[in-house]
């Protein structure tokens, strides 16, 4: 794999695919376009062609300048929202035609660089939920926070648009208690915790598989097929976290060097470093983070004991694995899953 699929530059997205709505709900706001423009390559007149297209560094910028020139605390709440519901983005339209929300959802991930190439997610499922665990796929923490609001909003609203409900729907926050606390739970109106060790959406069962209220298999398929024509201009590439989080997640319990990884991605092993560096990061604790996740979706989805589990990390013994688990979450196995099973 070349070394630029990991480039910023070669992320790809249409103007109409989440800017053109962002400009328009921070215009609406008070802030000058040209303002909101300043320092990426999109000209104004770009806005107004079809399939005008940015790279995604653009986006990122744009995300800082309506940050900086809008004091709204809702205004990914409110992209959210407008992006379910415009009709220039075939994805999102086949988001309300699908059969059920589990359709919709798979839709969602198969065509996600259409729309969020920044973030990957990670879903498995427990006894009673579906949990969808959201994690960066480029290093770009200023704006995570704000991209994380705009897709559990987009997924709160489509809920609430074909099911007309969000009862047992729970979002868990890795950042501190907002001062703007009741504000999120106003526009999401589910369940939102904090301070927790991941970023999450969790979903009952039942409603994954319940008939949406638009639902329309005719118009999914041609929704389906549209999005399947923007591939083409629209390469569906993975960041580098992405695909490393996956190599290794699926190499478990062999843990993987640097140097593997590197060569499993046409990189050399330093060109390996120096992009990690770019996204904040380093390689062992990406490694970490995918332990960590194991461990957790393991514990949360059935009985399984230390040993167990240190076997299935690549852990020497259970006492390395417990350290590290009271390391990552504050406790030891046993009582996070307790304290899980109570919540």
């Amino acid at each position: 794999m070349p070394a630029r699929s990991f480039s910023y530059q070669d992320k790809v997205l249409l103007l109409q695919h989440g800017s053109t709505e962002l400009l328009a709900l921070a215009q609406r706001r008070g802030a000058l376009l040209h303002k909101l423009l300043s320092g990426t390559n999109i000209f104004e007149q770009d806005l107004h062609r079809p399939h005008g297209r940015l790279h995604h560094a653009d986006w990122l910028k744009l995300l800082q300048n309506c940050q900086q020139q809008v004091s709204s605390p809702e205004l990914p709440f409110l992209l959210g929202d407008a992006l379910l519901n415009s009709s220039y983005i075939s994805l999102c339209k086949s988001l309300q035609y699908a059969r059920n929300l589990r359709q919709a959802l798979t839709q969602l991930y198969y065509f996600r660089h259409q729309l969020f190439p920044g973030i990957f997610a990670k879903a498995y499922q427990t006894q009673q939920q579906l949990v969808i665990e959201l994690h960066p796929a480029l290093g770009f923490a200023n704006q995570h926070t704000f991209m994380l609001a705009t897709v559990f909003s987009l997924l709160v609203s489509l809920l609430k648009q074909q099911l007309g409900t969000l009862t047992g729907v729970t979002i868990r926050l890795q950042q501190d208690v907002p001062e703007n606390l009741l504000q999120q739970q106003f526009y999401w109106g589910c369940t939102v915790s904090f301070n927790q060790y991941c970023d999450s959406l969790s979903i009952p069962l039942p409603l994954c598989y319940q008939t949406f209220t638009d639902a329309d298999p005719v118009k999914f398929r041609a929704a389906k097929r549209t999005c399947l024509q923007l591939n083409r201009v629209l390469s569906p590439q993975r960041g580098l976290l992405e695909c490393i989080y996956t190599l290794q997640q699926r190499a478990l319990p062999v843990l993987l060097t640097q140097q593997h990884v590197a060569d499993a991605l046409g990189l050399s092993g330093s060109s390996l470093k120096r992009q990690l560096r770019q996204h904040h990061t380093n390689f062992a604790n990406l490694i970490d983070q995918v332990r960590r996740d194991a461990a957790r979706k393991v514990l949360q989805q059935g009985n399984c004991s230390n040993r167990q589990l240190a076997m299935m990390l690549g852990y020497s013994d259970e006492h390395n694995f417990r350290r590290a688990f009271k390391r990552w979450t504050g406790f030891i196995p046993s009582d996070y899953k307790s304290v899980f099973n109570f919540n």
